[in-house]
């Protein structure tokens, strides 16, 4: 059975977004407490569960 070599072949695509996807939220030095941390709010889907 003869081999043949198939050439790879590339393609480059450009594309632009339409408006912003996704912001960075402000980073800052100042400390703040526990409570008023960012985290998420529904607590109802807990992986590791209360054993």
């Amino acid at each position: 059975m003869k081999k043949t070599y198939i050439v790879p072949a590339s393609q480059v695509e450009e594309a632009q977004a339409a408006q912003m996807l996704a912001e960075s939220l402000i980073i800052s030095d100042e400390t703040i407490d526990g409570d008023k941390a960012l985290t998420k709010e529904d607590n109802s889907w807990d992986i590791w569960g209360e054993e």
